[in-house]
């Protein structure tokens, strides 16, 4: 699992994660993703287009992030997920609390409305 900071701008955050999202893969990058989302306290974005496996311990992490971004009138966002990856997000339904959307564009409008 790898996490890539795109972008660390003064008003959001974008990143880009890649490989398995499942418990080892959560343990090698959850702390920095909490640092560079939740403890920001701005819009993140996450890109998702090269992660190959989501466990629920993975949703559980973006679920929190975008709780703690919510207190702090900010949203967690991510952003096009592989089709098994987007599957198991909607079975989830982890799309009534983040936005799922194809592009950073997308977005920048999802996170004002």
């Amino acid at each position: 699992m790898n996490l890539r900071v795109i972008e660390a701008a003064a008003d959001y955050t974008h990143l880009a994660l890649s490989g398995r999202l499942d418990i080892a893969g959560v343990g090698a990058i959850e702390t920095q993703f909490t640092g560079y989302t939740a403890s920001r306290h701005k819009p993140a974005f996450v890109d998702l287009s090269e992660v190959t496996f989501i466990s629920s311990l993975a949703i559980r992490l973006f679920i929190s992030a975008a709780k703690s971004l919510e207190a702090n009138q900010a949203r967690l966002i991510l952003i096009n997920p592989q089709p098994n990856i987007r599957e198991t997000l909607r079975l989830s339904s982890i799309e009534e609390f983040i936005p799922i959307v194809t592009g950073k564009d997308e977005a920048l409008s999802a996170c004002k409305a």
